[in-house]
C-alpha cells in the first residue's frame, strides 16, 4: 500500500506501465489542482472518452484494475484514468472535480445528498454476504477483550466515521448486550489498523481484506458486524455527480456495462483475478487467492441498498428516512 502522495509504476496492458498515486484528501477536495494527478491511462494508441476513476487499492475496489488489465476499457473506447482515493475522499473528490466517478457506501451517499450534493449511483459494486465476511471486527490476539460488552469505554478504528462500518458496529454491540454510545470511534486507513491494535492505540478495528488474511496470526476476530444488516447488501456503489452523468450519459452506460462485465468475470475467475490483484496491491498471490472476497453486483438494485438505509435510519444518522431509489441517478435504475 502507498502513503499519501506516493506514486509507483505498475505493470499494465502487456508490458505497458501506469503510475498509481494515492490522492491525498487535500487534493480530493479540489484544493490543489495545479497539475495532472497520477493516472492509469489506456494503452498507447487507444482512443476513447476520458473518465477519471477514484478508487481505493483494497480488494473491494479492484474492478477498474481488472477491467484495465483485461482490456475491457479499451474495447469500450473508454480512456480510464485510475486514481487511488480512500473512501473518505471519494465524495469530496467528485464534488470538487478531482475525479469523475468513485465508490461510496449508501450511508455516505445519503448524508451527502441530504446536505445538498447532487450525486447518484449509476452501477452496483461489491456486496457483503454472510458467506464471505470480508470485514471483521478484530482485536489483537493478546487482547483481553472477548465480548461486545468489554468494548464499552474503548476505542474502535474504522475507515470512515458516520458510515456503514460505524452503524453496523453499533448494531452488533446492541445485539450483543453492549451500549455502543460508550465507544469512541476513530478514523484510520486499513493499513494503520493492525499496527495500532498491536501498539494499543486502538482496542478494536473493523479490518478488511487483504489485511485480515495477511495479519491473521496477530489478530483475533471479535465479531462480524455486517451480519446484523441482511444476508446480502451493498457495501459500495459506483457514483458520480448528477450533472456529469447527464452530460456523459452514453459514456456512463458504457462504463456501467464494463463494470458489470468485469464483475461477472471476477466472480467466476478467482485465481486469475487474484494474480491481477496481487500485481496492483503488492500482496502475495497466495494471500489474494485464499482471502475472503466480496461477490460483485451485476445490476443496481434498490433491494441491495435499502437494508443499509434502514439501519442508518434506526440510529437517526440521517435527518430523515431515505429510500434506496433516492440514491440512484435518473436513467440508471
Amino acid at each position: 500500500m502507498y502513503a499519501l502522495g506516493e506514486a509507483e509504476h505498475v505493470p499494465l496492458y502487456d508490458g505497458a506501465t501506469c503510475s498509481v498515486k494515492r490522492l491525498a484528501r487535500r487534493e480530493a477536495l479540489g484544493l490543489t489542482l495545479t497539475a495532472p494527478l497520477a493516472l492509469c491511462p489506456s494503452p498507447v494508441g487507444a482512443r476513447g472518452s476520458l473518465v477519471r476513476i477514484g478508487v481505493g487499492l483494497d480488494d473491494a475496489f479492484m474492478q477498474p484494475y481488472w477491467a484495465a488489465d483485461l482490456g475491457l476499457f479499451r474495447r469500450a473506447e473508454i480512456d480510464a484514468r485510475i486514481m487511488t482515493v480512500g473512501p473518505v475522499a471519494a465524495v469530496p473528490g467528485a464534488v470538487g472535480g478531482s475525479i469523475d466517478v468513485g465508490m461510496a457506501d449508501p450511508v455516505v451517499m445519503a448524508l451527502a445528498i441530504l446536505r445538498g450534493f447532487r450525486l447518484g449511483y449509476f452501477a452496483g459494486g461489491p456486496l457483503a454476504t454472510r458467506e464471505n465476511p470480508t470485514l471483521q471486527l478484530c482485536v489483537a490476539r493478546s487482547s483481553p477483550i472477548r465480548t461486545a460488552k468489554a468494548l464499552e469505554g474503548k476505542t474502535v478504528g474504522i475507515i470512515s466515521l458516520r458510515s456503514l462500518m460505524q452503524i453496523t458496529t453499533m448494531q452488533w454491540m446492541r445485539e450483543n448486550g453492549a451500549d455502543a454510545s460508550q465507544v469512541r470511534f476513530v478514523e484510520m486507513r486499513f493499513t494503520e489498523m493492525t499496527p495500532s491494535l498491536l501498539r494499543g492505540t486502538v482496542d478494536a478495528a473493523m479490518l478488511g481484506e487483504p489485511f485480515l488474511t495477511e495479519n491473521r496470526a496477530e489478530l483475533r476476530t471479535l465479531g462480524v458486524p455486517f451480519d446484523t444488516v441482511a444476508p446480502a447488501f451493498t457495501i459500495f456503489g459506483w457514483f458520480a455527480r448528477i450533472e456529469w452523468l447527464a452530460a456523459n450519459e452514453a459514456l456512463a452506460h458504457r462504463l456501467a456495462t464494463v463494470l458489470y462485465e468485469t464483475a461477472r468475470w471476477a466472480n467466476g475467475h478467482r485465481d486469475e483475478s487474484a494474480v491481477i490483484e496481487a500485481k496492483y496491491t503488492k500482496i502475495p498471490v497466495e494471500v489474494a487467492r485464499k482471502m475472503e472476497r466480496n461477490p460483485l453486483a451485476t445490476a443496481l438494485r434498490t433491494a441491495d441498498i435499502q437494508p443499509v438505509l434502514d439501519i442508518a435510519n434506526r440510529y437517526r444518522l440521517l435527518d430523515r428516512a431515505m429510500t434506496a431509489a433516492e440514491l440512484i441517478a435518473p436513467g440508471f435504475a
